[in-house]
């Protein structure tokens, strides 16, 4: 199985050939996203309803929605929020601020045991015990 950075999603939606070329190579395995990666593109979602209007905010959503689709959502449990509270804090102690949301994908891709992650952003999961498996747009 392989877990999907959000900046995958994005790229799949704008239609950026290299992501979908690096997925085409590993078709044979599941892929998965963390249910934070929802809460990432809805954020986008709600900035561009209350910027651009109703119209074009169900438009994009209904084609976040369909990419999703080909992906099976990873939920977030006490066990994840409690590890990646610790790798977070472990992290800081040594001068490492990490985002919150790459801290979830991470600690969800070591505890759910995945093959890799993938991401346009492979600095971002440095700290993590899982194969990084990153492209360029």
């Amino acid at each position: 199985m392989i877990i999907a950075d959000t900046t995958v999603i994005i790229d799949l939606w704008r239609g950026k050939k290299n992501i979908k070329k690096c997925l085409e190579r590993k078709k044979n395995e599941k892929l998965c996203v963390s249910a934070i990666t929802i809460e990432e593109i809805y954020d986008g979602l709600g900035y561009t309803k209350e910027k651009k209007g109703l119209e074009l905010f169900e438009k994009i959503k209904d084609q976040y929605e369909k990419i999703f689709g080909d992906f099976e959502i990873i939920p977030i449990d006490i066990i994840i929020l409690k590890q990646a509270g610790i790798k977070k804090g472990q992290l800081r102690s040594k001068g490492i601020i990490m985002d919150t949301a790459d801290c979830i994908i991470g600690i969800t891709a070591e505890i759910i045991k995945v093959n890799s992650i993938i991401t346009r952003n492979p600095k971002h999961f440095e700290e993590f015990q899982t194969e990084i498996l990153s492209y360029e747009v």
